[in-house]
């Protein structure tokens, strides 16, 4: 069964089509999220180039503008990778090719969670160059998308519960250890006011 790719789809029926379902599709509703994280990242990088003419902030803001963009459309290629993958999984199963399928589902979840991380870091780095209209902004995108580096990571640990086969814990495990790491040096503010 072919179906629209989610990215395609207006918001309203992407969150339709993802509520709706008979089954959950956690890592396209992570995947939207980081999307939308790196818009508004892109966002603030856009507002510092409009308001703040300094050199080096102007510099880093093309640079942030180009990374976001790039970050995106990886985001939303993850999010109608995952959104078909179970389809796949199922065509691979078919053809006995059952631990191809596993890893499939798998994938996913890891490299959404080290997109997430790098798109992060890269937010973290710019804000010593955001202008102060988007400062707030570019706060919310970082907690965005520390969230959904978070979630990707528990659904890559969950399916290694599901399918604790030892070949997919020999593979996964060790990036998931390398991934949780890089999480924990990600720093979203707590608040706004009083820092």
């Amino acid at each position: 069964m072919s179906r629209t790719s989610i990215s395609e789809l207006s918001v309203r029926a992407a969150v339709a089509r993802i509520g709706d379902d008979d089954h959950c599709q956690a890592g396209g509703a992570t995947a939207l999220s980081a999307a939308l994280a790196a818009a508004l990242a892109q966002a603030t990088a856009n507002s510092t180039l409009a308001y703040d003419a300094a050199p080096a902030h102007a510099d880093a803001a093309q640079a942030m503008q180009r990374m976001m963009a790039a970050a995106r459309a990886d985001f939303l290629r993850l999010a109608d990778q995952d959104a078909n993958a179970i389809m796949e999984f199922v065509a691979l199963e078919a053809r006995g090719e059952v631990l191809t399928g596993y890893a499939l589902l798998c994938d996913g979840p890891r490299d959404m969670a080290a997109s997430a991380i790098a798109a992060a870091q890269a937010m973290q780095d710019f804000r010593a160059h955001v202008g102060e209209r988007s400062r707030d902004d570019l706060e919310f995108a970082i907690t965005l998308m520390a969230g959904a580096a978070r979630s990707a990571l528990l659904l890559l640990d969950s399916n290694l519960r599901i399918w604790p086969l030892p070949e997919l814990v020999a593979e996964y495990e060790p990036a998931l250890a390398d991934l949780r790491d890089s999480l924990a040096m990600l720093q979203p503010v707590a608040r706004i006011r009083g820092q």
